[in-house]
């Protein structure tokens, strides 16, 4: 159970694999309860690219609490020392030759059953080390930082001012891959979001009136205008993630609308100031012409 929300971003999956890492048990035996807040914990929010970070920290932590309850209860039974046993596909197993000493439901279910009957519940709470800001805002108000780098590919068509991205290759260390399909997704999804940012989402302001408010002015990225899209790991293990993984989140997001910038001036000479960089800005920078006034932003 966790107050870790599920918005899409697969953060049940990753929490339900570091339980399985550290029981020693299938993805099908792990159920992750975090829709109802009258029975989870408290959870600050799934934002700031932390969920796995936070609440992947919070799971390993109850799940060892909860190991070591397994194994000092098949300790008792089997008089083999807790710390000669292991969990393993299942079972209780002897920790050097992987030897089964019995099936883990088995034990679970004698614990119903025995003198001073206990079950094994456990929580965690987990608070990353931190250093909050002083008042010339310096600090370290992370346990973990991520990098990331992108390089992108696009054509500029010099008499429309129509921009065209090609290929985006992508660069980020995650500390570790937990779930390669998951992750992937996560930074596919940053770098189209970056995309509409450096090239079609424009939120339009005027008077204190949205004047862009459907699909039609305030322009997504549709599937056809995504790029090809090449995306490398860097593992660096990072001491204080989750099986040495890091957020990821926001990551893939923050480099996009950057590095189309640049391309656009790496392939015309033109630096162009103002996301997005829509046709018109384009052709207007290209030959010089004063741009239109600005609408006052959102």
């Amino acid at each position: 159970m966790t107050g870790a929300s599920e918005i899409g971003q697969g953060s049940e999956t990753v929490i339900a694999q570091l339980v399985c890492e550290e029981l020693g048990v299938l993805l099908s035996s792990v159920t992750v309860v975090n829709n109802d807040t009258d029975v989870t914990p408290w959870d600050v929010g799934v934002h700031a690219s932390r969920t796995t970070f936070i609440a992947g920290n919070a799971a390993i932590g109850a799940a060892r609490l909860a190991k070591d309850k397994i194994l000092g209860a098949a300790a008792k039974i089997t008089e083999v020392p807790s710390e000669e046993l292991d969990l393993s596909n299942g079972c209780i197993v002897k920790a050097t030759s992987q030897e089964v000493v019995m099936p883990l439901d088995k034990l679970l279910r004698s614990l119903h059953f025995a003198d001073k009957a206990e079950l094994v519940i456990t929580n965690f709470y987990y608070e990353p080390p931190s250093v909050h800001q002083d008042k010339a805002y310096k600090g370290d108000v992370s346990a973990a930082y991520a990098w990331g780098s992108q390089v992108v590919e696009l054509e500029v068509d010099t008499e429309t001012g129509i921009v065209r991205l090609l290929n985006v290759t992508a660069a980020h260390d995650v500390g570790r891959v937990l779930n390669r399909l998951g992750i992937e997704g996560q930074i596919e999804g940053g770098i189209v979001m970056g995309q509409g940012y450096a090239l079609t989402e424009d939120l339009l302001v005027k008077e204190g009136h949205c004047i862009n408010p459907n699909f039609r002015d305030y322009k997504l990225v549709t599937a056809p205008e995504i790029p090809e899209i090449d995306i490398s790991f860097i593992e660096t293990m990072d001491g204080e993630g989750p099986q040495g993984a890091k957020g990821v989140g926001e990551a893939p997001a923050i480099c996009t609308a950057a590095a189309v910038a640049n391309a656009i001036y790496n392939a015309t000479g033109k630096r162009i100031y103002e996301a997005p960089f829509t046709p018109e800005k384009v052709y207007r920078g290209l030959h010089g012409q004063l741009a239109l006034p600005a609408l006052e932003k959102a």
